[in-house]
């Protein structure tokens, strides 16, 4: 919509009348940010970036080796040799007071830095929070427990699989 901005608030308060009686509900980034962190989504430039390869980011389907492209020696090359990171989906139990926002600091049970969460948001579909992270290798396995600190305390978080909700694509697909 085009309009002037001084009308901005005119509009949305007239949009909230007329769709009341349909249950309309405003619908904004934070919104698509919470959806997209439950589907494990990986963002530009967070969990894909110059600091990570594909295969790190986990984007193994969409590389074809054995086709030729701009980087594919040196990216199987990296992948021979061994990943640095390798990215991971946590559940954090935080009582539902914070959530991950990106930057924060994870570590093992004995207390060594072994990660950083790319993004966070709590996952309304799964009233639960959640942290996309970049993690070393040994770390990043389904069910290995870690600690994140968000905004100085520090929290327990799981490791879990990829798309906490809706990990078949049903609703994608409906």
């Amino acid at each position: 919509m085009h309009h002037p901005i001084e009308m901005q608030n005119y509009i949305f308060d007239k949009l909230m009348e007329a769709g009341a009686e349909f249950g309309i509900k405003p619908f904004g980034i934070r919104a698509m940010l919470s959806m997209s962190v439950e589907k494990s989504y990986r963002l530009i430039p967070r969990e894909m970036s110059i600091e990570y390869n594909a295969y790190e980011s986990a984007l193994d389907r969409f590389i074809k080796p054995e086709k030729e492209f701009l980087g594919r020696e040196g990216l199987l090359a990296y992948k021979d040799k061994g990943l640095k990171w390798n990215f991971a989906t946590l559940v954090v139990e935080t009582g539902n007071d914070v959530d991950a926002r990106g930057s924060e600091a994870i570590y093992n049970e004995a207390g060594e830095l072994v990660g950083r969460a790319t993004n966070g948001a709590f996952g309304f579909r799964i009233n639960r929070s959640l942290a996309l992270a970049m993690l070393r290798p040994d770390y990043a396995k389904e069910g290995t427990k870690l600690k994140i600190k968000i905004l100085g305390t520090t929290y327990n978080a799981t490791v879990v699989g990829e798309s906490p909700f809706d990990s078949d694509n049903a609703a994608l697909r409906a």
